[in-house]
């Protein structure tokens, strides 16, 4: 019996193919925009987050015990060799990196800025920041005696720098003395992470040491895991095995990034339930003008035998084959076009400086999710059982033998 009814809905769509065709294609196109917009805006979430992370916090931060309260330098990391030994050891380290931070000034014949005060070892922030790829003008690199520095992009625009400006960067070091060490700018670099582009001054680490007075003492400890996962373990083991720090996961160190992602989450709900309003109401109102058009046909079927509920299945399978026709057709044209952005990207340089602003590459790359498919799937479920169930009271109420009987 499923089978025989099965082809009479397929049959009666194909009647009315202009009719069911446009239905098939308002639910996949409505599908594929859909899609193409949680894989782009979630991807530009995610960016927004990897930019802070890598230039920032890493996805584990240590600092000295009260660093992060009182922001001085004389909370140091003092033991970081027996740190960096134990991360070493570790296999959900992807890689890490040692800074010496400190607020400071940043002086030209021009002018002057509050600036951050970064010591680095340019290596080692190549193996985890990849740093060197943000680089806008000159090299990553601070000269044989560290006599250059890389500025932040915006810091060097609001200061009109250029490649071999001299520069006098000031701070107060470990014991209370202010002191001031002339350098010439190596290098602009922009990455995305509005916070560090408009004040970051990048110094080689021994530099910043002897500057600092700093001891060979580190202020910071970024981390970078291979499963962004495992960043709370990392936390705990770290945590209890050394006494001398404190450690923190990024989003307790950014929590405004964390809400970004699961605002971009309610966004990507809200917009599916719109679209998928759009296309139920559009598979119920074929389905209806259908059950309408074939009042006398379905009062003949009654009338000669057939049950009400077969009649129901006929109307369901109708609904369903517009339904998951449209989602078959819109999640390959959605799941391929997401599979291209992943890998190709989507290039928005002509909005490249109002996505600097918000800390955005020029470049987004899409994401694909799973439920990104299973909600839209439940969705069309929902619009397909909407569209029969309606239809099939109108047409109970309707009495359909007394409507023959009527003509």
């Amino acid at each position: 019996m499923y089978r025989f009814v099965f082809k009479m809905a397929l049959n009666s769509l194909m009647q009315r193919r202009s009719r069911s065709l446009l239905v098939v294609l308002m639910i996949s196109t409505s599908l594929w925009g859909l899609l193409f917009m949680e894989g782009i805006y979630d991807g530009m979430t995610e960016q927004l987050i990897a930019n802070a992370i890598r230039s920032g916090s890493g996805d584990v931060v240590l600092y000295g015990k009260g660093y992060r309260r009182e922001q001085d330098i004389k909370r140091a990391i003092a033991n970081h060799a027996e740190i960096l030994q134990v991360m070493a050891g570790d296999p959900r380290v992807a890689s890490y990196s040692t800074r010496i931070m400190q607020d400071g000034l940043l002086a030209t014949a021009r002018g002057s800025r509050p600036a951050r005060i970064i010591g680095v070892h340019p290596e080692m922030e190549k193996r985890h920041a990849r740093l060197d790829e943000y680089m806008e003008q000159g090299e990553f690199d601070f000269g044989g005696q560290g006599k250059k520095a890389i500025i932040g992009a915006r810091l060097a625009e609001k200061l009109n720098l250029k490649i071999g400006s001299k520069i006098v960067i000031s701070a107060q070091n470990s014991v209370d003395e202010l002191t001031s060490i002339v350098l010439r700018v190596g290098g602009m670099i922009r990455a995305n992470n509005m916070g560090f582009d408009e004040t970051a001054v990048l110094v080689s680490f021994a530099r910043a040491n002897d500057m600092l007075f700093m001891q060979g003492a580190v202020s910071q400890i970024s981390i970078l895991l291979h499963d962004q996962s495992d960043a709370h373990g990392v936390q705990e083991s770290l945590l209890h095995q050394f006494s001398t720090i404190e450690a923190f996961r990024w989003d307790e160190i950014a929590p405004v990034l964390l809400q970004s992602r699961q605002m971009m989450a309610i966004f990507n709900q809200v917009t599916s339930g719109l679209v998928f309003c759009v296309a139920g109401l559009g598979i119920f109102g074929v389905v209806l003008v259908s059950v309408l058009e074939r009042m006398r046909e379905f009062g003949i079927m009654l009338a000669v035998g057939t049950r009400f509920r077969q009649i129901g299945l006929l109307i369901f399978y109708e609904s369903m084959l517009l339904g998951l026709t449209g989602f078959a057709l819109g999640a390959a044209l959605g799941g391929s076009t997401l599979l291209y952005l992943q890998s190709h990207g989507l290039d928005l340089s002509l909005m490249s400086e109002g996505l600097n602003a918000f800390g955005l590459d020029s470049m987004v790359y899409a994401v694909i999710r799973w439920n990104y498919f299973s909600m839209a799937l439940g969705a069309v479920l929902g619009s397909i059982i909407l569209s029969t169930v309606i239809p099939l009271r109108i047409l109970r109420k309707a009495k359909p033998i007394q409507a023959i009987s009527e003509m």
